[in-house]
């Protein structure tokens, strides 16, 4: 109940003051892109919003909302990709955002926000120095393709030689039956499989509710007392966490079902075919499925 409330705040609230008209727009759009999963189009909507407000001293308040998004926004997609680039962004952005705020109050440089922001860089410099020295430089171009010297113009005189045949499918027929023994085991084990894969959808749903209700703490501070840069990050770490666990209960609990399903069938065409031999069946897996073959003989036995 407190997550499907906060949920429904957060998708609610309105562009902040802070922001210009035009700002304002690709900041919705960014929102929309966020809670749909896309992570990248979604920061590239804050970017946008951010390059719409140059001014680090008159634009400050706006411009550090949009650079608190756009880092928990490059965060998530971190963490659903594991690839470095989008820690490569986030370093790019903030150092161009705290030379921006350097040039503006070059007397005040330890002020809270440029601290706080100088904090962040050094944190995401240390993450890719972990990663590898070189994981924000750009490969090597490929190698050009070798030259191929031009076929001569002249007519060839020899006799065409006939094109290979096709080679043709093995004709092998697999064998007729499964033994139960066989299908037993595979039924186990895909039921066993689907139990892991609904203690994992368990603990997405528990993180995506433990994200929402650390967000509803923070988001029901009193209108007249506006969040602070720290607590407005926090927020928005706060819905990435939520939304990858949303994401994980949801793939986890399909695949859950799907296993569930298959497992079972399995187990009983065991012991169906312990009876019958009219019937086999086969189950198969790949990276981007699984399934059951089913070859059933029809007409009368001998």
């Amino acid at each position: 109940m407190h997550s499907t409330i906060a949920l429904a705040v957060i998708l609610a609230v309105e562009p902040p003051r802070s922001l210009s008209p035009e700002a304002a727009e690709h900041n919705t759009r960014a929102m929309q892109r966020y809670d749909a999963g896309q992570f990248g189009p979604a920061v590239d909507e804050f970017y946008a919003a951010y390059q719409a407000m140059p001014d680090a001293r008159r634009d400050r308040e706006g411009r550090v909302l949009l650079v608190g998004s756009m880092r928990a926004t490059l965060l998530a997609l971190y963490k659903q990709t594991r690839e470095p680039a989008p820690l490569c962004r986030l370093q790019k952005i903030l150092k161009e955002h705290l030379d921006g705020l350097t040039a503006a109050y070059p007397d005040d440089l330890e002020m809270l926000e440029t601290r706080s922001v100088r904090a962040r860089h050094e944190e995401v410099t240390r993450q890719l120095a972990d990663i590898s020295p070189t994981a924000c430089e750009l490969p090597p171009p490929p190698a050009p393709p070798p030259v191929v010297a031009a076929a001569s113009a002249t007519p060839s005189l020899t006799t065409p030689t006939a094109a290979p045949a096709p080679p043709t499918a093995s004709t092998t027929p697999g064998p007729d039956t499964i033994p139960p023994r066989h299908l037993n085991i595979a039924g186990g084990v895909t039921l066993g499989l689907s139990g892991v894969l609904l203690g994992v959808m368990a603990y997405g749903i528990v993180a995506e509710a433990d994200a929402r209700a650390s967000a509803a703490i923070i988001d029901r501070k009193p209108p007249d007392c506006p969040l602070t840069p720290t607590e407005y990050i926090d927020l928005q770490d706060l819905r990435g966490d939520a939304l990858t666990g949303r994401h994980i209960a949801i793939g986890t609990g399909i695949a859950a079902g799907v296993t569930a399903a298959l497992g079972g069938t399995l187990l009983g065409l065991a012991r169906r075919s312990a009876r019958s031999r009219r019937w086999s069946a086969a189950p198969w897996w790949s990276p981007t499925g699984a399934g059951l073959t089913l070859h059933v003989r029809l007409g009368r036995t001998r």
